[in-house]
């Protein structure tokens, strides 16, 4: 069986991780943190063609529930959002369950 690792540390990840799903295929990542700086880092690379920020994506969380995203930056912004941990925050609402 092929190791699965994380697109942001490099490691190999555990079981319980966020795989990150775009038509080009799976990207896997360790925790909230690594999704979070994984994504922010991409959203705000200056050089960044428009057509890469107008992605759809679809995240499967550690438990296996999936929400899809129709723009890279409003998966970085529900990235953070969720990384930091504060339910009451607006970004959280951002994509839909799938």
């Amino acid at each position: 069986m092929k190791r699965q690792i994380c697109s942001y540390d490099m490691v190999a990840v555990p079981s319980s991780s966020y795989t990150v799903t775009d038509a080009e295929g799976d990207m896997y990542l360790c925790n909230s943190r690594c999704l979070c700086i994984w994504a922010v880092m991409l959203v705000t690379k200056h050089n960044l063609p428009e057509s890469e920020r107008d992605r759809s994506f679809v995240v499967t969380d550690p438990v296996g529930k999936k929400r899809s995203f129709e723009k890279l930056m409003d998966l970085a912004q529900w990235a953070a959002a969720n990384a930091l941990g504060k339910p009451e925050n607006e970004w959280l609402m951002n994509g839909r369950d799938i």
